[in-house]
C-alpha cells in the first residue's frame, strides 16, 4: 500500500489525496510543498454520503498514517453522515483477461432495502440478443490509465475539481461526485452492497451496463445525495460509481452518467488521469472492516491533563522544533461571546450563499431561532432504515471565539492552517465522555440527538481570516513574532454551553478523542 499525503480545504469543501513518495527525502519535500496537515476529519465534510464499508477504507488507510486513537472505552455506532473523497490508487496491478468473454452488470434485491450490484460473466448465445450487454474485452496484461471526459453538465453546474460538480449556486452541496474502481482482479469480480435503496434497475449507459438506485433521503428537506449510478466499463475494465445529489433530477444525472467518456492514455503523460480504487486493495480494506464504526468517545481523566483555560497561551503542534517545516506558532483564546444573536459576525466576510443559510436562523429581529433535535434510531439499510423517533426544539446561542496565532520562530510563514471544531464532553465516573444528546422523554428509543440547520455542526462554519490559494481557512502570511487574529462561530443548543472544549489542533479528530489532540490540549470554554 503506497502512503498518502491528504490536504484540507475547509471553506471551499475541496479534499484532495496525494500518492506520496516512499523515498523519505521525496516524502518530506512533498509534503514541505504542500503545507498542508492530515485531519481525518477530511473525510467527513463537504462531501456526499458513501457506503459505509468505502468509508471505513479510506479511513482505515488514513489511521494507518497517523496513528490508531487512544485506548479508552469505546463504543459502536452505525456511520450516519460521511463524505466522498477521491483515493488515489497505489499500485497499478496487472491481470490476464481472457479473450471472448462477455460480461454483464445486474443487481439483485438483498433484504427490504439494500441492492447487490456484480458484473457476472455470460455465455455468448445470452448475450446475441441483448443490446445492453458489454462488449467482448480483449486480452490484457495490465490495466492502462485513463482520462475522463464529462461531455455533458446541466445548466448552472460546474467543475469543482476532484470528480465533484456542483451547481454554482450551491456549490459543494449538492451536484454529483464521481469515482472510479480499477478491476485489477478481473471484471467479474465487482460486487457492491448498496444500503437505504427505496427503487433500483438495470441501465444502458452510452453502450455500457449501468445499474441506477433511488436511495431513501435526508430529514428535513436538506441536501442528500440519495441517487447512486454504477457502470461497467468492461473495455478498459474500470467501474465508475456515481453520486448525484437531491438538487439533481434523475434525468439530468442519467445525462451526465450517459455523458462520460474514458480514453486510454496512450503517450505515458499521467497528468490528468483518473486516480481510481485498486479493486484489489479495497475489498482487502472491507473484509478487514468490522461491521459497524468503533469510535473513542471515552478517555481517562488523566488523559486530559493538558486542558487549556481562555487567555493561555500553549503550542499549535506537538514536539515542534525550529527547523519544522510548520515553524513554531502558539495559540491563545482571548475570549468567549456567547449571544442571542448574530450581529457579531462579519456579513462581508460571507458569501451570499451563506448570509442566505444564516437568515434561516434568525426571525426579523435577528434573534436566534429554536434548534430542532432529531431523535435519531438507525437502520442496518438492509432490513430497516433510519426513522426519527422524536424530535423537540430547545433554544440555541451562538458562541463567538477570538483565537489568536503568534509565530514565535525567527522565520517568515507562509500559509499557517488553521481550524477549530467544538469537543462536547461530560465527565462520569472518573471518565471523560463525548456527550450524546439530552433525552427526549423516558425509555426514548433512540441512537443519537442530532441537531438539524446550523447547530449540527461541530466543526467552524464561521471564521473571518481567509487566505492560502483558495481563499479559505489559511493565513496567508505570518511574519516572525507577529500575530494573527481570527474570529470563529458555532450556533448551539443552549442546554449544550456546559460541554463545551475547543479543538484547535489541524492534526487530529474532532468527532473523537485522539493522540494528538489530546496532546495539544483542548481549551475550557464551558459556560
Amino acid at each position: 500500500m503506497c502512503l498518502i499525503h491528504m490536504t484540507k480545504d475547509c471553506g471551499n469543501g475541496q479534499l484532495q489525496i496525494v500518492p506520496v513518495s516512499q523515498d523519505a527525502d521525496q516524502t518530506e519535500m512533498e509534503i514541505k510543498m504542500k503545507q498542508r496537515e492530515v485531519r481525518i476529519e477530511d473525510l467527513r465534510q463537504y462531501f456526499p454520503e458513501m457506503p459505509a464499508e468505502m468509508r471505513r477504507m479510506v479511513e482505515s488507510e488514513v489511521q494507518k498514517q497517523i496513528g490508531a486513537a487512544p485506548s479508552g472505552r469505546r463504543r459502536r455506532h452505525m456511520a450516519k453522515k460521511s463524505v466522498i473523497a477521491v483515493l488515489v490508487a497505489a499500485l497499478l496491478i496487472g491481470t490476464t483477461v481472457a479473450a471472448s468473454v462477455v460480461y454483464k452488470m445486474h443487481s439483485e434485491p438483498v433484504g427490504k432495502y439494500a441492492v447487490e450490484t456484480k458484473i457476472v460473466e455470460m455465455n455468448p448465445e445470452e448475450t446475441e440478443e441483448s443490446s445492453s450487454a458489454a462488449e467482448k474485452t480483449q486480452e490484457v496484461t495490465d490495466i492502462r490509465d485513463v482520462r475522463m471526459e464529462v461531455l455533458y453538465l446541466p445548466e448552472g453546474m460546474v467543475d469543482t475539481g476532484a470528480g465533484k460538480y456542483s451547481y454554482a449556486d450551491a456549490l459543494y452541496k449538492g451536484g454529483v461526485s464521481i469515482t472510479f474502481y480499477k478491476m485489477d482482479t478481473g471484471d467479474a469480480q465487482f460486487d457492491m452492497l448498496t444500503t437505504n435503496v427505496k427503487a433500483a434497475e438495470e441501465i444502458s449507459v452510452n453502450g455500457y451496463d449501468g445499474i441506477y438506485c433511488e436511495l431513501y433521503g435526508g430529514e428535513d428537506e436538506e441536501i442528500s445525495f440519495d441517487q447512486r449510478i454504477y457502470v461497467a466499463y468492461t473495455d478498459v475494465h474500470y467501474v465508475m460509481e456515481m453520486y448525484a445529489a437531491s438538487d439533481v433530477t434523475k434525468e439530468e444525472a442519467l445525462k451526465i452518467a450517459e455523458g462520460v467518456r474514458l480514453q486510454p492514455v496512450s503517450d505515458g503523460n499521467t497528468e490528468d488521469i483518473v486516480y481510481a480504487y485498486n479493486w484489489s486493495e479495497y475489498i482487502q480494506s472491507r473484509n478487514e472492516e468490522a461491521v459497524e464504526w468503533e469510535v473513542a468517545d471515552s478517555v481517562p481523566k488523566s488523559a486530559m491533563k493538558n486542558v487549556h483555560a481562555v487567555g493561555e497561551a500553549f503550542a499549535a503542534y506537538v514536539e515542534s522544533t525550529e527547523d519544522d517545516w510548520r515553524g513554531n506558532v502558539t495559540i491563545k483564546v482571548t475570549d468567549v461571546q456567547v449571544s442571542d444573536k448574530v450581529s457579531l459576525l462579519d456579513a462581508s466576510v460571507m458569501d451570499a450563499d451563506f448570509r442566505e443559510e444564516l437568515q434561516k436562523e434568525v426571525n426579523q429581529a435577528g434573534e436566534l431561532l429554536p434548534a430542532k433535535i432529531n431523535y435519531i434510531k438507525y437502520g442496518n439499510g438492509i432490513d430497516t432504515l433510519n426513522e426519527v423517533a422524536d424530535s423537540r426544539e430547545v433554544p440555541q446561542k451562538l458562541v463567538y471565539v477570538t483565537v489568536e496565532y503568534t509565530n514565535t520562530g525567527a522565520e517568515e510563514l507562509d500559509e499557517v492552517l488553521f481550524f477549530g471544531s467544538l469537543m462536547k464532553i461530560v465527565e462520569e465516573d472518573g471518565q471523560m465522555r463525548l456527550y450524546t444528546g439530552k433525552a427526549s422523554g423516558e425509555n426514548a428509543a433512540w441512537d443519537d440527538a442530532v441537531p438539524t440547520g446550523a447547530a449540527r455542526f461541530t466543526e467552524m462554519w464561521y471564521y473571518d481570516v481567509h487566505g492560502g490559494e483558495r481563499r479559505n481557512n489559511y493565513i496567508t502570511n505570518l511574519k516572525a513574532g507577529e500575530t494573527a487574529t481570527v474570529h470563529m462561530a458555532w450556533l448551539v443548543p443552549e442546554e449544550e454551553l456546559g460541554y463545551l472544549y475547543l479543538n484547535l489542533d489541524t492534526y487530529g479528530g474532532s468527532y473523537e478523542f485522539c493522540e494528538s489532540s489530546l496532546a495539544v490540549g483542548y481549551v475550557d470554554i464551558r459556560q
